[in-house]
């Protein structure tokens, strides 16, 4: 075979496998919502380790990457990235009130490919999983979960029959309560508190980690109950420990005079292994600056046997929507780099973006701007967001578009920032963040079986796709 022959062969298959723009799959609505479908899909078992239904959702997100020809952060612009300042060694973290978050080897990602691992950050952290029995009877009637009660998510195994004794509002003192809640008299009791009263009252200095401080040093109580107004939902934040007892959170459905209560709880405390996928494109113009545009792709996996949390809002929609933007800039370069990240155990109390802040990839001052978006699948009219101190130019120009928009939101609703989400811990380093989500009526499945895809709202898809976009289109320090 002549050379020129093989010349022209290899410019063919060249050719053939750079993506050229006009073969990019362009964003829509339409696939928005079949990613949250897949993502919200009874398979994935809600995105936890249970059934590795998280390792499955992150193949998912990486065959979508991939198949854009969206590539990791390659190792020179890291270096380069680097050259002059102190880049910190991987290591561990224990941010107060948090899990201790440890770098991990790849774990059940240990069969992945070198391409897919390339994309990975690895960590690993305690988790209290409660995948079997879940079950409370009042009296003999046997209550639902995440309808009349949510199990707090620290709660040990446990099975047995207890008394019922309610607790009278006097003891809820923060200066005797663990004093008179330990002294015996509650051994084999069931505990009902007033929950509402309690946090008045036991929420008094600041910064406190009131189940720590107050429930873990019962070592002579059954169980408690924290009877509330409302029911709150289930949460995965403190799963790294135990409370000696299980505590349950319950409406005000709760009887007041209730006198047998029948647990059956089983627990088990794990380390789990978890995993940020991290992709990158490149800038034209300012390629030493990026943007990052972020979400957590995990969710609350499953409490008892029968009750799939499937996250459809929650946050198959962030994710859904960051794919779209990486479509959209994989077909239209951006000025500055733009680095996507689909964080892991966000629901774990934000332990996937607390590691990568501590371990960034490329220096944080370098970060234009960190945009995080979270339970967008929503048909509210209202942005609720929260904003860092250095990032407030941002949302002045986040409002400037939303007013030159064809239908503008009503309002980006700015609140202070807080331990609420994964842009809280750019916030502490000083990097201009903002959060956003959208309120309405999906947002009553929050955190429950119901947050499904038949519940959640495409309405929004179309106004925050434009402003994110033409924010890091135009957005400048």
């Amino acid at each position: 075979m002549k050379k020129s022959v093989i010349f022209l062969m290899s410019a063919i298959i060249l050719n053939s496998c750079a993506m050229k723009k006009s073969e990019v799959p362009a964003p829509s609505k339409e696939y928005y919502d079949s990613v949250v479908k897949e993502l919200s899909s009874a398979e994935y078992y809600g995105r936890s380790n249970y059934m590795d239904g998280s390792v499955k959702a992150a193949k998912f997100i990486l065959g979508e990457i991939q198949g854009l020809g969206v590539k990791p952060i390659p190792q020179e612009v890291i270096a380069k990235a680097w050259e002059g300042k102190q880049r910190p060694e991987l290591h561990s973290l224990q941010p107060e009130f948090k899990s201790e978050i440890v770098p991990s080897d790849a774990g059940r990602w240990s069969n992945g490919t070198e391409a897919e691992l390339s994309y990975m950050q690895h960590f690993s952290h305690p988790l209290n999983a409660q995948r079997g029995a879940v079950e409370l009877i009042v009296d003999g009637k046997k209550l639902v979960n995440t309808v009349d009660y949510t199990l707090k998510e620290f709660s040990p195994t446990y099975k047995g029959e207890l008394e019922v004794v309610y607790l009278d509002n006097k003891h809820l003192d923060p200066n005797t309560f663990c004093k008179y809640m330990d002294s015996g008299k509650f051994r084999n009791k069931a505990v009902v508190l007033d929950w509402d009263r309690f946090r008045e009252t036991m929420f008094t200095f600041p910064g406190i980690e009131v189940y720590k401080t107050y429930f873990v040093p019962l070592k002579n109580v059954g169980a408690i109950i924290c009877r509330g107004e409302e029911l709150l939902p289930y949460f995965k934040s403190r799963n790294h420990f135990n409370t000696p007892m299980p505590v349950f959170m319950a409406d005000a459905s709760f009887p007041l005079d209730a006198r047998k209560v029948s647990i059956n709880v089983e627990a088990e405390m794990i380390e789990n292994d978890a995993h940020n996928i991290i992709a990158y494109i490149p800038g034209s113009k300012h390629p030493e600056k990026h943007f990052i545009l972020a979400c957590h792709y995990d969710h609350l996996g499953i409490c008892g046997q029968n009750d799939i949390f499937y996250g459809a809002n929650d946050n198959s929609s962030g994710t859904a929507m960051l794919l779209n933007l990486m479509r959209h800039f994989k077909a239209n370069q951006p000025e500055y780099s733009v680095v996507f990240i689909f964080f892991d155990s966000e629901e774990n109390n934000l332990l996937g973006s607390f590691f990568y802040a501590d371990n960034p990839l490329l220096p944080l001052e370098d970060i234009q701007y960190f945009v995080e978006l979270d339970m967008i699948g929503d048909n509210g009219e209202n942005i609720y967001c929260q904003i860092s101190d250095p990032g407030e130019a941002g949302l002045e120009y986040l409002n400037k578009i939303n007013s030159e928009m064809a239908k503008p939101f009503a309002k980006l609703d700015r609140h202070p920032m807080d331990d609420y989400a994964d842009h809280y811990p750019f916030g502490l380093k000083g990097v201009p963040a903002i959060y956003i989500e959208l309120d309405g009526d999906t947002n009553k499945n929050y955190h429950s079986p119901r947050d499904t895809y038949e519940n959640f709202h495409n309405v929004n898809y179309d106004r925050i796709f434009t402003l994110v976009s033409r924010f890091v289109e135009g957005y400048a320090k």
